[in-house]
Formats: C-alpha cells, structure tokens, sequence
C-alpha cells in the first residue's frame, strides 16, 4: 500500500496537480519521503507546462548537393580538400569510380553550419559545367528544446526514484522502484542518442559533391567532335549493330533446327499421301 501511494506522488507531482491523500495515509507519505504531503507538493516542472525561455536560439540544420562536369578531376579534387580547413570543413566519406566514359569523384563533407553557405559557393566556382546546385534549410528549434525538456524532466523523475530507494525499507517496494528506475534510464538512453545526433546535425551540416570528368576517347563513345570521328563512330556503331543481329540469329539456333523437322515432316508426309492416292 505504502509503495502505491508513493507512485501516486510522483505521478502527481509530475503532472503539477494537486494531490488528495486519506489522511490515515500521510503519516505513511511523511515517514518515507521526510516532507509534510499536506497542501501541494513541492513545484516539478512538466514537459507540458514548462515554459519557453525568453530568448530562443533558432536552431537549423542545413544540407545541400551539387553536382558538376570538371575538366581536370584530380585538380579539382586538391581544390576542394584545400578549401575545407579554411571552412572548418572535413570529409567524412569518398568515394571514386571509372569506367570507359568518365571518372567520377563522390565527397560526403561536414561542414560547420555558419561556413555551409560560402563552402558551397566555393566549391561552385571551382566546376567547369554545373549539372544541379541544391540547398535546404530545416528549422529544428521545437524539436530541440522539445527533445532537451524531456529528457531534463527525465532526470528529475529519476532523481526522484533514487531518493525514494534510499528511503525505502520493504524489498516489494525496493525491487518496484528500481524496476522504474531502469525504465527511465532506457528513455533517457534512447532520448539522449537522438538530442545528440540532432545536435551534431545543427553543428556540423551535411554537402554532398559529386563531379567528374569525361575521358578524351572511347571506342563507343558519343562525345566525340568533328566530321573524321563521326564517321568512325558511325562505322563502328553499324558493324556494332550487325554483330548484334548475327548474334541474335545464333541465339535461336534450336527455332531452325525445330523449324526444319517440321519441314521435313510435312514433306514425308505429302510423298507419303501422293503414293496412296
């Protein structure tokens, strides 16, 4: 009974609400917690009525892509990565590819928030041909002090349990308290892996840079100039194109052969017929 009644308080004083105890109870109350029950309990500040400070700070999380044609990839590359100190910048993955038409270089930078804007314009200025310039803002300021409030709140309600343990002398009511103990524990747990992954959002925003170059010759390629390599390109395309059809004649080889027994069938059967009129 003792147990329940305590429950019954920190729920109470969480909500902020007024609390009603039979007064056979509140000697129970005084006894455990060590403070008068009578009247309201003591202020606890609750995610719904806690107010908002005077002066907000607008939290925003910005990220951003780009994407452009270089004409000499290795040097834009050196470009990029020496522009990254002066913007408390850092690339945090890259990857490079090449096949026959082009070489590519794909950078996923982080990029302190206040630089965000002039390292994107940076990096513009380096591309010979820019394909896509993309950025966008996310004003994350409730979520943050939302996500701040509850997990203060959190803490409270678990400072309040381990007060309640050490005042506790009834293993039933031992084992229940540290029961919800470790459950706000998990709810702090998950809350703070968030408020953390937000916060490292705000701080740090996310550019990702893809460019490429293409290379000077292919056998297929169509980015050839000039009448000479038209011709050649238009050459190879056409022997490529009949190299496509005999293949495909090959392909169906078992048609023919199938094809053929039955012509061959039918021709059996008609000097058959034509000897039995």
């Amino acid at each position: 009974m003792k147990l329940f009644w305590i429950v019954t308080f920190i729920l109470a004083a969480c909500g902020g609400g007024s609390l009603e105890v039979p007064t056979s109870e509140m000697a129970d109350f005084e006894e455990v917690l060590d403070v008068p029950v009578t009247g309201q309990p003591a202020p606890f500040a609750s995610e719904s009525n806690l107010s908002e400070p005077a002066l907000v700070e607008k939290k925003i999380r910005k990220s951003g892509n780009i994407s452009f044609q270089s004409q000499d990839l290795e040097k834009d590359y050196a470009q990029i990565k020496g522009l990254l100190p002066r913007y408390k910048a850092y690339i945090e993955n890259e990857n490079q590819s090449n096949d026959q038409y082009r070489r590519n270089y794909q950078l996923s930078i982080r990029v302190e928030g206040a630089y965000f804007d002039s390292l994107l314009n940076a990096i513009a200025g380096l591309a010979w041909r820019i394909e896509y310039k993309t950025a966008n803002i996310d004003d994350v300021t409730a979520q943050y002090y939302d996500l701040k409030t509850r997990i203060e709140n959190k803490k409270a309600l678990e400072q309040r349990y381990r007060e309640l343990l050490t005042k506790a002398n009834e293993i039933k009511d031992i084992l229940e308290i540290e029961k919800n103990i470790n459950e706000v524990r998990t709810d702090i747990e998950m809350m703070q892996g968030q408020f953390n992954y937000l916060s490292s959002q705000i701080q740090y925003s996310s550019l990702n840079v893809t460019f490429y170059e293409e290379l000077p010759y292919a056998v297929n390629s169509g980015q050839k100039k000039g009448f000479g390599n038209r011709i050649l390109n238009a050459l190879s395309n056409g022997w490529n194109g009949m190299l496509t059809i005999l293949v495909g004649f090959v392909t169906i080889w078992p048609f023919y052969l199938i094809g053929f027994g039955i012509f061959l069938l039918i021709r059996f059967l008609r000097k058959k017929v034509n000897k039995n009129p």
